[in-house]
């Protein structure tokens, strides 16, 4: 069987060979009506693999001076034959060829896809006409086929609706709007094609699992929609001269399509405001589907993510602000993270000390701050943090509680389990562990929506199918409404006796979970968290179940180790940024007493003693914070075992700013264990940093009590 389907793969790939085709499409032109029937027929069997020769010959038929010979006529009828067969299947390659950079060849690909329109009526393909119809530098024989296909699209359209012909070609204003719209409809949810090749094979080992592009990290995607799919497009290779096919996600697919309206669009030299926009939006969104960094937002350079949103006449803060608002609308969430980070890049460019933002710009990242998507609210927080000034303004306490709620992270995947049987929580709660999780477990409903929304760290949720206080359907519909970061999956657990048979119990689950997006119904049988084994031979015959139902209702990048830990890294990375823009803002004078808990449980999470990760920003945070815990929390870091040096020095710099704005906030108890570990600690190093923390507290009492002139001095002089 191999060597079979080797021969016959061998023999389809020397089917398509380009010479080949190109000598079949010139037999076309022979005079025995024997040879261009086989012609024919060896280009018919090759399906859309013959269009570049096809286009060959009908680019000879309308452009070379010798196309009123007979021969080539005859080529071209049988070519256009050939082009009308393959039906509305090769449209979309001929479109892909249209947006590329071979306009010589663009007059034999306007003749096919008229070919393809008279064999189908419902012309989906007009606006991608209009640029080359119009645009001066068109080939004329381009332009031409274009307006020929034009007239002919649009006498049908009138003839059928009873109106007189209009003009052609349209003006440029006609050609924009025209394009503009359907642009506008592509850049929807709407717009968004579906997928033909779906992903359904069950996930066996977690690393195998197969990750696509385009779901937020840890659960449901933009639109609600699975991203666990792509989309068949044929790209055109002009060196190999062949037409190829690829799988990409469906995002991908949308950008291809808008982004050559979008060049059709910036060729016309339009300076419509809704159009721009548009344009600026396609290239956002391009740029970020072609960048290799595997964050969340995607982190393009400085200068690629604002050349990207620069119009006609200069990066415009109100048309970032309308761009941002625009892909926060249509779900293009990733967009509108690269939006709000680009106006606040954009704004530190202006200067060494950049005025604040105008307030059209303030208010779309205000807005942004309501999108449910963490990543949009984080981004969008980060932009007034940095550049809204000194002053409070409307939504200044969300970004407090959005950048709060983002330095809660530690780079762990926390599980809530919410069930009222204590024996039952405790089992499930060692099970989750075994698969590399925390695990915070409670008794209700509300319980559960609590905790899933205190930590940013929350991936997974699973709800006992009679819980109580609220019910399960109740507590799935809170959970969703997420105020603050993103949604995460929700298994509802039903125990084994929950279908009596009589009251279908299990079947009124099904029914009112089913339609739910990123939310799933299991059982809670062994083999959700064990693999299945052989009762005879006791040998493992399947593995675990979970990682598989996790991977229905939430994607392959809910159980990929790689994808988990690329995300986890993501949401620490996060959090550092947080608590770094919290202590800045505690310095400008904004109350961050709240986040006192925070910066202590940052100090506590594993790998925290580095400098460049949360140790800094926490022990930053506390310093900005007025009360006798914070100052405590700051010096009670000097006994942790093992603390690198520039740590101890980090400490010692925090207790001094501390101490500088609010004054010194210890007890008697405080002082004299300072006292008594500079005088009784053996080690050099220990002794200089208590030394060093003294130093501050008697500095800061000369210049809370200063000594009058003729007072004994403090210290012995001898």
């Amino acid at each position: 069987v191999p060597i079979a389907r080797g021969i016959r793969d061998a023999t389809a790939l020397r089917r398509r060979e380009p010479a080949r085709l190109a000598a079949a499409a010139a037999a076309l032109a022979d005079d025995s009506a024997a040879a261009r029937r086989e012609a024919a027929a060896r280009l018919g069997a090759v399906g859309l693999d013959a269009l570049p020769a096809l286009v060959d010959v009908l680019q000879a038929a309308v452009t070379e001076p010798g196309a009123a010979d007979p021969a080539v006529q005859r080529a071209g009828t049988i070519a256009r034959g050939l082009v009308r067969g393959l039906g509305t299947s090769a449209r979309q390659p001929l479109l892909a060829w249209l947006a590329g950079p071979d306009v010589a060849r663009w007059p034999g690909v306007i003749e096919a896809l008229a070919a393809t329109d008279a064999a189908d009526r419902d012309v989906d393909f007009a606006e991608y006409l209009l640029a080359p119809a119009l645009v001066a530098d068109t080939p004329p024989a381009a332009r031409a086929a274009a307006l020929r296909l034009l007239r002919r699209i649009e006498h049908r359209c009138r003839t059928a609706a009873g109106e007189p012909a209009g003009p052609l070609p349209p003006d440029t204003a006609t050609a924009v709007a025209m394009l503009t719209q359907r642009l506008d409809c592509v850049l929807t949810a709407a717009g968004l094609p579906a997928a033909d090749r779906l992903l359904v094979e069950p996930v066996t080992d977690p690393a195998n699992a197969v990750v696509v592009g385009g779901t937020p990290a840890g659960g449901m995607s933009s639109s609600g929609m699975s991203s666990s799919g792509t989309v068949e497009r044929f790209v055109f290779d002009p060196q190999a001269r062949r037409i190829g096919r690829v799988n990409v996600p469906p995002r991908v697919a949308r950008a291809q399509e808008a982004m050559h309206l979008a060049r059709d669009l910036t060729v016309l030299g339009t300076d419509d405001a809704a159009a721009v926009r548009l344009v600026l939006l396609t290239r956002l969104e391009a740029a970020l589907l072609s960048s290799t960094d595997d964050s969340t937002p995607p982190r393009l350079p400085v200068d690629r993510l604002v050349a990207a949103l620069t119009g006609p006449g200069g990066f415009d803060f109100a048309a970032a602000a309308d761009v941002l608002d625009m892909a926060a609308a249509r779900g293009m969430l990733p967009a509108a993270a690269a939006a709000a980070w680009a106006i606040e890049a954009a704004q530190a460019a202006t200067g060494p000390r950049p005025e604040p933002l105008p307030p059209r710009a303030r208010g779309a990242l205000v807005r942004a701050l309501e999108v449910p998507d963490a990543g949009v609210r984080f981004e969008a927080a980060r932009a007034l943090a940095l550049t809204a000034g000194d002053t409070s303004f409307r939504g200044s306490s969300r970004v407090i509680e959005v950048l709060l709620h983002a330095a809660t992270a530690t780079g762990e995947d926390v599980a809530v389990v919410a069930h009222h049987d204590t024996a039952v929580r405790q089992q499930l709660a060692t099970d989750l562990s075994r698969f590399g999780y925390r695990v915070e477990q409670v008794a209700t409903g509300r319980e559960a929506i609590l905790a899933t929304r205190a930590l940013a760290d929350t991936v997974l949720v699973l709800v006992g199918a009679r819980s109580v206080r609220p019910t399960p359907l109740e507590t799935v519909q809170l959970i969703q409404r997420q105020p603050l970061g993103d949604v995460p999956p929700v298994l509802v657990l039903v125990d084994p006796l929950d279908d009596d048979a009589r009251g279908k119990f299990l079947t009124r689950l099904l029914l009112t979970f089913g339609d739910m997006p990123c939310v799933g119904v299991t059982d809670r049988p062994d083999s959700l968290f064990a693999p299945t084994v052989d009762p005879v031979t006791g040998e493992a015959v399947g593995p675990p179940r979970f990682h598989d139902r996790l991977a229905q209702i939430a994607g392959p990048g809910a159980v990929a180790p790689a994808a988990r830990a690329a995300r986890a890294a993501g949401r620490r990375s996060r959090a550092a940024e947080a608590l770094a823009l919290l202590a800045r803002l505690g310095r400008r004078g904004h109350d961050g007493s709240a986040a006192e808990t925070t910066a202590r449980l940052a100090l506590q999470s594993p790998a925290a003693a580095s400098p460049s990760d949360l140790f800094a920003p926490a022990v930053a945070v506390l310093a900005t914070i007025g009360t006798s815990e914070a100052q405590r929390a700051v010096l009670r870091e000097l006994d942790a075992p093992g603390l690198p040096e520039p740590s101890r020095r980090l400490v010692v710099e925090a207790f001094a700013a501390s101490v500088d704005r609010y004054g010194l906030l210890l007890d008697g108890h405080a002082l004299s264990a300072l006292q008594a570990r500079y005088n009784s600690t053996g080690r050099a190093a220990d002794r200089a940093v208590a030394a060093a923390v003294l130093d501050v507290i008697h500095s800061h009492l000369r210049k809370a009590c200063p000594l009058t002139a003729d007072a004994a001095h403090s210290r012995p002089t001898r």
